[in-house]
């Protein structure tokens, strides 16, 4: 595939925002909260905080979608609030570094601003992919660039990695991490900053009025629809898996060192699987990958269940193992396909009105499931629970799905 400067500077970005969702995200804000906070308020109350915090970034995040969105589209500023979000979340992310035990309350607030900042300068990156690719290639790019995007996420990963293999000071080596994962962002953001030029469509007014009649075409158009309610049921619980599993990893007792390495082994994983699925479309309908894809998830829901029980306290870590292992075999092509699979539905004329609905559901992902974990962890104190209770909003997803038409739309 030949790319131009515009399309290798829109991946490299996929690539640098890649830092914070490995490094941050999924491993060390969630270890950072634990250090900070578990004196605080107790093991079990950490967990449920974070998994509460995460679902309000989510809806923070949401609502910034419609807010802002629409005025993005209009004013054709979507690379300014880009800009604005990595800022936020480059500066919050590096605050991290100066929390200290105790600092409970601060760890959840850098957390609130870095998450939301992340989810909602992805939507602006997302909305970006209509001005770098015609619709014939904006699959394979998009595809490509979230294969990519775990190959960027591993090199500063290993750099974390080798400080805190390295370092004495394990508390010191996280705290470099989150400067080395503000750093790398911001870095890889600006050859898209440079190089990517807006494309301009026709002025419309922003305001409320605009997304009440595009919401009212959205209702009209029940097939796409019913897709982004299917797709916010089971991205939901990709999303929630792949927060929760930090903290979940602390609680049943795998150290820092393991988690990075298992981590690291997923990357590994996740690249040649996200590109299999890629190639297997070419074979199957997308929708039958994706709903293989739910029904790895929803192994995994269930055996996370055996992570509560503790007559398994000796093969926990090797639980953990598989579970990871089924995570990388298909986290990629369900995300990656599909966003090309609701290209399929879209009606051309409304392509970019859809796509925007498209990211905002994505953006309220990691809300119910979270939710979950966290009353989980309140109630009964093993989040792992939390994930067994995703099976639900899983095989509903994959039901909803299967009911949907995927005839060329018109």
């Amino acid at each position: 595939m030949n790319l131009n400067i515009a399309q290798k500077s829109w991946i490299l970005y996929d690539m640098g925002n890649a830092a914070y969702a490995l490094i941050v995200r999924t491993v060390f804000a969630a270890l950072l909260f634990k250090y900070c906070a578990n004196d605080v308020w107790g093991e079990a109350n950490t967990t449920a905080y974070w998994g509460y915090v995460c679902s309000i970034a989510g809806i923070a995040a949401g609502v910034f979608s419609i807010i802002l969105g629409f005025h993005a589209d209009a004013r054709h500023c979507k690379k300014l609030l880009l800009t604005v979000f990595v800022l936020t979340g480059v500066l919050s992310t590096a605050g991290f570094a100066f929390m200290q035990k105790g600092m409970a309350w601060g760890v959840l607030i850098l957390s609130f601003i870095s998450l939301g900042s992340y989810m909602s300068a992805n939507s602006f990156y997302d909305s970006l992919l209509l001005s770098v690719a015609s619709r014939s290639l904006r699959d394979r790019l998009s595809t490509f660039a979230y294969a990519c995007g775990y190959v960027g996420g591993v090199i500063p990963f290993l750099v974390c990695l080798a400080l805190s293999l390295v370092m004495k000071d394990k508390v010191a080596a996280m705290r470099y991490s989150f400067i080395i994962a503000a750093i790398w962002w911001l870095l890889l953001t600006l050859p898209l900053l440079k190089t990517v030029r807006e494309r301009k469509t026709t002025s419309q007014e922003p305001g409320s009025k605009d997304f009440i009649a595009n919401f009212k075409e959205l209702l009209k158009n029940k097939n796409v629809l019913l897709f982004l309610i299917a797709y916010f049921l089971y991205i939901d619980g990709v999303g929630t898996i792949y927060t929760m599993a930090a903290p979940i990893a602390s609680d049943i007792g795998i150290t820092t060192p393991q988690l990075l390495a298992v981590i690291l082994g997923l990357q590994f994983l996740a690249f040649p699987f996200t590109l299999l699925y890629g190639k297997l479309s070419q074979k199957f309908h997308p929708r039958n990958l994706i709903l293989t894809a739910i029904g790895v998830y929803v192994a995994i829901a269930m055996l996370a269940l055996l992570l509560a029980l503790p007559q398994l306290k000796e093969f926990r870590f090797w639980i953990f193992i598989i579970l990871a292992v089924l995570i990388g075999t298909s986290q990629g092509g369900i995300q990656s396909l599909s966003r090309s699979l609701f290209s399929r539905i879209v009606p051309p004329c409304k392509a970019a009105e859809f796509f925007g609905f498209y990211n905002l559901f994505g953006k309220f992902t990691t809300i119910i499931g979270p939710l979950l974990v966290g009353i989980a962890a309140a109630l009964w104190g093993k989040a792992e629970l939390g994930i067994t209770i995703l099976t639900i909003p899983f095989l509903l997803g994959g039901f909803l799905l299967t009911k949907v038409d995927f005839s060329p739309a018109k």
